[in-house]
């Protein structure tokens, strides 16, 4: 197949491909938990918030308020850590699959350079809402929901240019349509929207995860007993409108492509299944938990089983890639390697020294603002 395809980039990558995506997945899971909670976060902040003006008592209204404080505290914390633990993936991305992924970046040049400006335009905006939670108290909404749509888009670009980058088929017509320009979306991809909106309603589950296990540590016990039934509530509709939406985008995928996961006898066939048992049980434990029907260690047994899951669809989705770019005639076999295992050794070092760093503020953070001074 006569394709547009760059030819890889002449430096090796500096590691066996099996290592280098061993450390994309790694780094792929804390970004996307962290990624989740946060678009999740706001939109739940912003439920809470109009809740809080609009809800139909005062209890309710001073419960609602009590949590979007609460998040809005959290969420700022969870912009940086995203944008930090983005960039690790993102280069290991570039590293194996570079190849596609500037080309795709650079057919929607502007719009892919527009994440900067969304970002910051949305992390100032959820700061004002934090830090003027009481001084802007009547039009503090105003900040929320700008985040929110702020991060919304941001999703929304980042999954026209995954999808652009494993259709190399459409590269020519897309460059000869736009001349260049860099002004494209790839809203006519089948998959685009079902997997805009899988994303979506994950990260809403994920958000009320959080809810759900803020409330299983709260100390008063009828607002632990509103945080756990609200965020349950959440994880559970989103989980269960992830049916419907995760059938349409397995149906947009072509037939023989989606046929790995379930057909063919392999790896990518017993992670599906594997998540999907895992994703049941767990929602089954974050019910239970939610409704008073089990305890606190059933909660974080179905909060660690999610996330199981969420790592075994990760490795998933990059299977998927996969047999896109295979199905053009690509495969890491392409790519020159050339291991550098003290520079890799370093990044494990540096990693785990980042994590441990990360804990220690927590735990120190935590200790600091629950001390009576």
């Amino acid at each position: 197949m006569d394709l547009p395809i760059p030819s890889p980039d002449p430096i090796p990558v500096p590691g066996e491909i099996g290592l280098i995506l061993f450390l994309l997945y790694l780094t792929f899971f804390v970004h996307v938990v962290l990624m989740n909670t946060l678009l999740g976060g706001l939109v739940l902040t912003l439920v809470s918030e109009v809740i809080s003006r609009r809800g139909s008592s005062p209890e309710s209204r001073h419960r609602h308020e009590h949590l979007a404080e609460k998040l809005a505290h959290i969420l700022p914390f969870v912009v940086s850590l995203t944008v930090t633990f983005g960039i690790a993936p993102l280069l290991f991305v570039q590293g194996i699959y570079g190849q596609f992924f500037y080309t795709s970046s650079v057919l929607m040049a502007w719009v892919w350079l527009g994440v900067l400006l969304l970002i910051l335009i949305g992390y100032y905006s959820l700061y004002l809402y934090t830090r003027g939670f009481a001084r802007f108290a009547r039009r503090r909404y105003w900040f929320i929901g700008l985040s929110t749509v702020m991060f919304l888009t941001v999703a929304f670009i980042y999954v026209n240019n995954l999808t652009l980058m494993q259709t190399p088929q459409k590269w020519l017509a897309i460059y000869t349509h736009t001349k260049g320009s860099g002004w494209h979306w790839n809203l006519d991809e089948a998959t685009l929207w079902p997997r805009y909106l899988h994303f979506a309603l994950a990260a809403v589950a994920v958000a009320g995860m959080v809810v759900l296990g803020l409330g299983l540590r709260e100390k008063e016990e009828e607002r632990g007993r509103f945080m756990r039934r609200w965020g349950g509530n959440w994880f559970l509709a989103a989980t269960i409108l992830q049916i419907g939406v995760g059938l349409w985008f397995y149906y947009a995928v072509p037939a023989h492509l989606r046929a790995i996961f379930l057909e063919q006898e392999g790896p990518a066939r017993t992670l599906f299944i594997s998540a999907h048992v895992l994703f049941t049980l767990g929602s089954l434990c974050i019910g239970l938990a939610a409704y008073g029907r089990a305890g606190a260690r059933t909660g974080w047994a179905g909060i660690a089983m999610i996330l199981v899951g969420i790592a075994e669809k990760i490795i998933n989705r990059d299977q998927l890639r996969q047999a896109y770019l295979r199905d053009v005639g690509w495969s890491f076999e392409a790519l020159p390697t050339a291991p550098q295992h003290d520079v890799i050794a370093l990044f494990f070092i540096f990693l785990v020294a980042g994590l441990g760093l990360l804990l220690w503020v927590m735990f120190k953070y935590r200790r600091e603002t629950s001390s009576p001074s």
